[in-house]
């Protein structure tokens, strides 16, 4: 309930209806609840099989669960964010998806480079006659929320990877990119369009866009060489000619 009212003031905030957030700095632990930070991260091994069974034919889930997957997997971002996303806020030409701050959770706007992989993700998911990216059994309305965590437990039980969610391939993202490519710690805070400490996110407005789409195209290079070519070619390729650091 907490973290659904703080997301109602983001929005109040976004719309001017608030100067601020009420609810920005109270904790779970301050009104009795218990934080239990998970720390799932999920292998290149388990990434490898989740996206291989996901192009199967022994997959019978929707294009847009699917493409859920995938879209965060390649960029990071949270359930809402991409569930929420419509297609005027998808531009191919500049191979740019911005988050309008009413479906982040921050209550900023977001700017994610959209590698070729990436764009191949959405475009499969162009024909549908929505305004939603994500469209659910009602054209006029977003993939419902609930149809993502539903859809894990399913390939949960087809592909025997041990128990995961939707948050889980964001954490394995962030990992991914500062121990597997060696992304700059603050590079892949601003990927994850999280809020920079008070003092920094007042001196420094830098949102750092070469160095964030440098990382994704690194990942998306890597992710697309682990399924279907020599990842440990990339890797090495990475290492010699596309350091991803702040200097």
């Amino acid at each position: 309930m907490l973290s659904t009212l703080k997301q109602v003031f983001n929005y109040a905030v976004s719309r001017g209806s608030l100067q601020h957030n009420p609810a920005l700095n109270i904790r779970a632990r301050d009104i009795g609840g218990l934080e239990n930070p998970r720390e799932r991260v999920l292998t290149l091994d388990e990434i490898k099989t989740i996206w291989r069974f996901l192009d199967s034919e022994r997959c019978k889930m929707s294009i847009q669960t699917i493409s859920a997957i995938k879209i965060i997997v390649l960029t990071g971002v949270r359930t809402a964010e991409i569930r929420l996303a419509r297609w005027h806020d998808v531009d191919f030409e500049r191979s740019l998806w911005t988050i309008p701050p009413e479906n982040t959770k921050g209550g900023e706007t977001i700017k994610i480079h959209l590698t070729d992989l990436t764009k191949k993700v959405f475009q499969a998911l162009q024909p549908a006659l929505s305004s939603f990216v994500l469209p659910g059994l009602d054209l006029n309305k977003p993939l419902d929320e609930n149809a993502l965590p539903r859809a894990i437990r399913r390939i949960q039980e087809r592909v025997g990877i041990p128990s995961w969610t939707a948050h889980d391939l964001r954490r394995t993202f962030a990992t991914q990119l500062g121990e597997t490519l060696n992304v700059d710690p603050v590079v892949v805070e601003k990927c994850l369009g999280h809020k920079m400490p008070r003092i920094m996110a007042t001196y420094n407005k830098n949102e750092m866009l070469p160095q964030r789409k440098e990382a994704l195209e690194g990942w998306g290079q890597y992710i697309e060489r682990l399924i279907y070519g020599n990842v440990a070619q990339l890797f090495t390729e990475n290492l010699k000619t596309t350091p991803t650091h702040i200097g």
